[in-house]
């Protein structure tokens, strides 16, 4: 927001004694050699909940939050192929905005080791539905009314030897279903392939029951923005260099407080606020959305 004054002296004298250490011919060249190994860390823990766990990131958008996660979030779009990337207003708070507007929940859950030849769909709906019952009194004691609680069941089931399990979403429709187990079975198959590419002709087997009680979400409005047109250039404020793939760049500066719905703004760019700064890079553009959204994507060439 630039409330505070950075020391660009400091900093540059301090990546220089990585640059003279490392071997490299100056202090940009080592800042943005740290700037991609930070970014590949974070590429890898994007690939951890993505495609080691069955998702294309392609095939999602995705979303920026904290106070540095929107400067790096443009590279991560282009090494992820995700797009678009989104930057919510205020994401260096959205942490705790969440936990401001966040809903009580309890969880109780049961070890029940049965293959399902050993036990019956009923036996399944009895346990889930006493441990709803037990997750239900922590919400009660808090004043959550009843018909302000939502339940929601799991089953961890693994094919029988096998050394881990995998949770699977049981409705209320079929905890009175016939074939419930069944239905269990088949979503686990399901499931098991979209995780490690096979299943096996194993028996089934239920490892632990699972019931959530969980108080409805508040909802709170998002408040819209004046639309603006496309023309940011009432919310540019100055500009600055910036040292991007080698070179150096003059950045277009922007006050977030001040876009409007509908503005579009091409990178490179730097869109300053209170709690977060957002780097938009060459032959990428970032439009503000009717509640203040950065949906940055990759212009045609």
């Amino acid at each position: 927001g630039g409330e505070m004054t950075l020391d660009a002296g400091a900093a540059t004298a301090a990546v220089q004694r990585i640059a003279d250490a490392m071997g490299l011919p100056d202090a940009r060249t080592a800042a943005a050699g740290i700037v991609d190994i930070v970014n590949e860390n974070m590429f890898g823990a994007l690939r951890l909940v993505s495609v080691q766990q069955g998702y294309d990131p392609r095939d999602f958008a995705l979303v920026a939050f904290g106070g540095a996660g929107p400067l790096h979030a443009n590279a991560l779009g282009r090494l992820m192929g995700s797009w678009p990337v989104i930057v919510p207003p205020s994401p260096g708070v959205l942490c705790a905005y969440g936990d401001a507007t966040t809903s009580l929940r309890n969880e109780a859950a049961r070890t029940f080791i049965r293959r399902f030849s050993e036990t019956s769909d009923a036996e399944v709906a009895a346990g889930l539905r006493e441990l709803a019952t037990e997750a239900r009194s922590v919400l009660d004691e808090e004043g959550v009314a009843g018909d302000e609680q939502q339940v929601s069941w799991q089953v961890d089931v693994r094919y029988q030897g096998q050394g881990f399990e995998v949770p699977v979403e049981v409705e209320p429709v079929l905890l009175d279903a016939p074939g419930a187990l069944d239905e269990i079975g088949r979503r686990f198959d399901a499931e098991h392939r979209r995780l490690f590419m096979f299943d096996l002709d194993a028996e089934h087997e239920v490892v632990n029951l699972r019931a959530v009680v969980q108080a409805r979400p508040a909802h709170v409005a998002a408040p819209e923005l004046a639309s603006g047109g496309p023309d940011p250039s009432p919310a540019r404020t100055d500009t600055t260099s910036v040292w991007i793939d080698g070179t150096e760049l003059e950045a277009g500066l922007y006050d977030r407080a001040r876009l409007l719905a509908g503005n579009l703004v091409p990178g490179p760019a730097v869109i300053t606020e209170m709690d977060s700064t957002t780097l938009v890079l060459p032959g990428h553009a970032a439009t503000v959305d009717r509640i203040g959204n950065l949906v940055i994507r990759p212009q045609e060439a």
